[in-house]
């Protein structure tokens, strides 16, 4: 089963309740796994024991983040045909793409997809049409949401289900 590097993220009540709303009203995997970011994509080698220790070594050097998410894009899906519409950081943004490209060095770099930029993200949608997907990201007005990522996860997605293999969480 693949496995993920994710960082749940951290917001105030209010704004998670908010993302949250979008996600279980647009988002098919809402209740599979709350809002986060995901730093490293479905791999399956070199196995969780490597990369929880590797996620371990690189949360030892990595404080949290703070970001702000600032506004929504609409993304067409590298793998299928469908939309995706994300929240995405304006501050934080360059600290995100730093974290993704450590995690990414050392037993995990065979997976670096290069062909398909790294963009920092929260999914609140996903439509079979991209238009949709466009339209509703218009819907949802402006952004605004301030957050941390406070810790790094290990999680191992079956498709149906996400269980938690390794949880770090980052000094600051």
């Amino acid at each position: 089963m693949p496995l993920l590097i994710v960082a749940p993220l951290d917001v105030s009540r209010p704004d998670l309740a908010r993302i949250e709303a979008m996600r279980r009203r647009h988002d098919p995997h809402h209740a599979l796994i709350g809002a986060h970011v995901t730093l490293v994509f479905g791999f399956e080698e070199p196995g969780a024991g490597v990369a929880a220790a590797h996620l371990s070594a690189v949360a030892a050097t990595q404080g949290a983040i703070a970001l702000r998410l600032a506004a929504y894009l609409t993304v067409r899906d590298a793998e299928d045909r469908h939309s995706h519409v994300f929240m995405v950081p304006d501050h934080g943004r360059a600290e995100i793409e730093a974290l993704h490209d450590s995690l990414y060095a050392g037993p995990l770099a065979q997976g670096l997809r290069a062909d398909i930029p790294f963009i920092p993200h929260v999914t609140v949608a996903a439509r079979d049409d991209h238009s949709a997907a466009v339209a509703l990201a218009r819907s949802f007005g402006q952004v605004g949401i301030s957050a941390r990522l406070s810790a790094l996860e290990l999680i191992e997605f079956s498709g149906e289900q996400v269980r938690l293999l390794h949880r770090v969480e980052l000094p600051g």
